[in-house]
């Protein structure tokens, strides 16, 4: 059964040009139009010199733009194992900087396995660690664009996430963001450890603001965390994940491990505060889907839809809005259809990206158009769902191939 997302409503304060017949997209931001990309590591902290404080940064060659989104990759691997050159940070990174994006896969400060097993408080610290890792590795970036500006980045366009543990640290990295939202024990550990929630890994006097995060197969200690008016988010899960669980148990459904919160209680807790989100959640995969990297279909798509979700936020005058779900339906038409079906947008849409899935769930047809386009489908006869997403809405329709 395919499960089509909920999501909220994102008001676009534009109006765009409806564009010609559907054909392969060049749009920066969104499309993978550069070809040339290289990597440099580079230290990030002005503190740490070590491996853990490194990172890898890919970018576009042919890229000219003068102010270039922000993209850090926090690798997986539970706090203690893991490094920024697996393949999913090289493919997720490369992906990014093909869409102009400048991109950086971190590393970060790591538990000793043996300990970290068995000591919560030693976990805790680690996620806390990893935190203060990825704030220095932002501030870095805002460092260098109020010098030198090597990399040419907008400082109002940073986005952070990742695979399982670089799940879990973005979430905490973006959302927890006073030491009011910790319990007495985190306090305690905060304050034994990196001190503060900025924390101890340098480039102090510089921002590690967030515009939007992404979680592959990540969680939440506490999914009070998240709170009105939080940064977007991007979620992204297998239901039958047994190391990270779909819903709540213990990290590495080991009894010894903190309890985490995956997905399926992350999202509801954002429709009861508000706070803008997209999901793709699949029936299998397990936890070990993300890492494939490009050689899983699961991961391209997690790429694709990510960009989709993180657009809108690098237009000019967007801004959330609260309002209803508006349901699409007479969106495609006619219905049932012989095979060609017309998209109708209100005129301040710039796109739609279109799926259809069959009755057991699979993906037979994806494309993306706009308004009073018209499109042929050459499918069995038969009925299908569709997944209509816009920068602005989702919506979902029946559909019957005549």
């Amino acid at each position: 059964m395919i499960k089509f997302t909920k999501i909220q409503a994102l008001s676009l304060l534009l109006f765009c040009l409806n564009c010609s017949q559907i054909k392969a997209q060049n749009t920066p931001f969104l499309d993978p139009i550069y070809s040339d990309i290289t990597m440099n590591t580079v230290d990030y902290s002005d503190v740490f010199s070590d491996d853990f404080h490194k990172m890898d940064v890919y970018q576009a060659t042919q890229d000219t733009h003068s102010k270039r989104p922000l993209l850090l990759y926090i690798h997986g691997g539970a706090f203690y194992a893991g490094d920024k050159a697996t393949q999913d940070c090289i493919d997720f990174c490369t992906e990014f900087a093909k869409r102009g994006y400048v991109t950086a896969s971190v590393n970060y400060r790591l538990a000793n396995a043996l300990v970290f097993l068995s000591n919560k408080t030693v976990q805790l610290d680690a996620v806390l660690k990893t935190m203060a890792d990825v704030k220095a590795a932002i501030r870095f970036f805002n460092k260098n664009a109020s010098q030198n500006n090597t990399y040419r980045i907008d400082s109002n366009a940073i986005f952070i996430g990742g695979y399982s543990a670089g799940g879990v640290a973005a979430l905490h990295t973006a959302w927890v963001t006073d030491t009011s939202e910790l319990d007495a024990n985190l306090n305690t550990i905060l304050k034994n450890g990196i001190k503060t929630l900025d924390g101890d890994a340098g480039n102090k006097g510089y921002t590690s603001k967030i515009k939007g995060i992404f979680s592959l197969a990540g969680a939440l200690h506490q999914t009070s965390y998240a709170s009105n008016g939080d940064i977007p988010v991007y979620l992204a899960h297998a239901k039958n994940d047994e190391t990270v669980l779909f819903e709540c148990g213990p990290g590495l459904n080991n009894p010894l491990v903190v309890n985490l919160c995956g997905t399926g209680k992350i999202y509801p807790r954002l429709d009861s505060v508000n706070v803008y989100y997209d999901t793709m959640i699949l029936e299998t995969g397990g936890h070990a889907w993300p890492g494939l990297g490009q050689k899983g279909a699961d991961f391209n798509n997690a790429v694709k839809e990510i960009a989709t979700f993180f657009y809108p936020f690098l237009l000019d005058n967007v801004r959330l809005h609260k309002k209803k779900l508006i349901h699409a339906t007479g969106m495609l038409y006619p219905n049932p259809s012989k095979g060609n079906i017309t998209l109708k947008l209100p005129k301040e849409v710039p796109f739609a990206e279109i799926k259809l899935y069959n009755v057991q769930g699979k993906e037979v047809f994806q494309t993306r158009c706009n308004n009073a386009e018209s499109f042929a489908l050459s499918l069995p006869s038969g009925l299908y769902f569709a997944k209509i997403q816009t920068p602005e809405n989702s919506w979902n329709q029946q559909i019957s191939i005549q």
